[in-house]
């Protein structure tokens, strides 16, 4: 049986990791876009409640503004059927049309909307710990 050993060289203890004496002078350290501080975290997104609620918004408003222009057309046919056109068969038509439309939207919605906040969960978020200021880092090339 052979025994190998592996030997280490240990890193120099001055500044640690994270020092700019650490850093090669090849590559620059980070640094924050408004106050030019090198003090940044990298986080995740996380979960969007905003892009949830916004989704929501949108599929609600969807039927909403269908229902206003099924009205007015309902209307329409309406007047078209009191001045002696035959408009009884395409006003039914279209009253079905519409209630498949706002029913498919507004059960999908919430659905839809809790899946529409999982996207981008997992992006790298850079935040400055000076001024706040937050930013997604460039993909390198």
């Amino acid at each position: 049986m052979q025994r190998t050993t592996r030997t280490t060289t240990s890193q120099s203890t001055a500044g640690g990791a994270g020092s700019p004496a650490s850093v090669s002078g090849n590559i620059s350290p980070v640094a924050c876009r408004k106050c030019k501080s090198t003090q940044i975290v990298a986080s995740k997104k996380g979960y969007s409640f905003s892009r949830m609620f916004k989704t929501l918004g949108w599929m609600a408003l969807l039927p909403l503004l269908v229902v206003i222009i099924g009205v007015f057309a309902a209307q329409f046919m309406l007047m078209n059927m009191m001045s002696g056109g035959n408009g009884v068969g395409i006003s039914e038509g279209l009253v079905a049309i519409i209630a498949i439309i706002c029913w498919i939207s507004i059960s999908l919605s919430l659905p839809v909307g809790i899946l529409v906040g999982f996207i981008g969960r997992n992006e790298l978020v850079n935040g400055c710990m000076n001024c706040g200021f937050k930013w997604t880092p460039g993909k390198k090339k």
